[in-house]
């Protein structure tokens, strides 16, 4: 049980506790099949060029993700899209955490700005033979055959959330700025590219819900919990490694045991804490929007509910996040605490989030 997992002296600070989450997650029985060709393509492109980034593709396992996240796409070429796509995110986001831009707000920005610009318009910056955007423009000028024109059109636009989350860190490492957690509750959720991901299981599973249906605040304040949890999921999943390299200042972990002048102990208890209170307001919201909707928005709520699951499953046993680090060893499945750590559904006090309490 979770709470007697926390309750354990400070000897167990390097370890993180089980979450509550009781959406189940299924891989899609194509996924041996996506990481293949998810191989292949790397090879192709040019991602495999040096021994080290080959093995922390091969570690990624990025096919799994997406085949617990996308788990009800039709065929394997949405598949093959979606973990092409992560593979190489993942490796320029190795760059932006610990590599050569991580300390270079003015190189991030004008990457991302070609990065973009390129998403875009395929037939822009051809001339450039930086392998990135090579990569967006094979993959986008797919995305374009393969899914509805407006669902691509919004995973498109959600590139610049995600790539400028990542630029708002770089610039706060460059400068040496530690961020408070009401900033972190912003930018966390932009970096790690959580509306990018819904956007793509859309282009995936060629679905694409009206605007008008997603901007209800019963949806919203849905979506929202929906990317906190997947934040605070791959925080808590990422933390060996994030302290490995010394990036602990883009997890929630740290951003509270800063603030708050707590343990790491009590700032993983904390996580948890917000983790699971924000999962038993996502699973009372997923009830009351389900229970009106209609067939494309009951599938949007189970692509989210995929997306909790997925990444929490995901996050807890990719070599990415398992294999190199001592504290950690590699595990085949996550054990998940039956109950939750923290329950109750009253708000949680913190204004850019308070307000999804309101939709109950």
């Amino acid at each position: 049980m979770i709470q007697s997992q926390l309750g354990v002296d400070e000897s167990n600070a390097g370890l993180v506790p089980p979450l509550y989450c009781p959406i189940p997650s299924v891989l899609h029985p194509l996924h041996q099949s996506v990481a293949d060709h998810t191989l292949r393509w790397a090879e192709k492109m040019g991602l495999m060029a040096e021994p080290e980034t080959a093995r922390k593709i091969q570690a990624m396992r990025a096919h799994e993700f997406v085949c617990r996240i996308a788990s009800d796409a039709q065929g394997q070429d949405g598949l093959d899209l979606m973990s092409q796509w992560l593979c190489s995110m993942l490796a320029i986001d190795d760059e932006w955490d610990a590599g050569r831009l991580s300390r270079d707000p003015a190189s991030t920005l004008l990457k991302v700005i070609k990065l973009l610009a390129t998403i875009n318009v395929p037939q822009a910056l051809t001339d450039d033979d930086d392998i990135y955007l090579a990569i967006v423009r094979d993959v986008f000028i797919r995305a374009r055959e393969w899914a509805p024109a407006e669902a691509v059109k919004r995973w498109a636009d959600s590139q610049l959330e995600s790539f400028m989350g990542a630029a708002t860190f770089v610039a706060l490492r460059a400068a040496d700025r530690p961020m408070s957690f009401d900033e972190y509750l912003l930018v966390g959720t932009l970096d790690r590219g959580t509306r990018a991901c819904i956007d793509l299981i859309a282009v995936v599973e060629r679905t694409c819900v009206p605007q008008s249906e997603l901007s209800a605040p019963r949806v919203l304040a849905l979506t929202q919990a929906a990317k906190f949890l997947v934040l605070c999921a791959a925080d808590l999943g990422s933390y060996y490694r994030e302290m490995n390299h010394g990036g602990q200042e883009s997890s929630i972990v740290d951003v509270l045991r800063r603030e708050r002048g707590s343990s790491p102990h009590q700032a993983l208890t904390e996580t948890v804490r917000l983790h699971d209170r924000t999962m038993c307001l996502f699973l009372n919201l997923s009830e009351k929007v389900t229970r009106h909707a209609g067939p494309e928005l009951r599938r949007y709520v189970t692509q989210l509910s995929n997306l909790v699951s997925g990444n929490l499953e995901w996050g807890f046993t990719s070599p990415r996040y398992t294999a190199e680090y001592p504290l950690k060893p590699a595990v085949s499945g996550y054990q998940r605490a039956d109950r939750p750590f923290d329950g109750r559904l009253d708000a949680l006090p913190y204004p850019a989030i308070s307000w999804w309490w309101e939709q109950l």
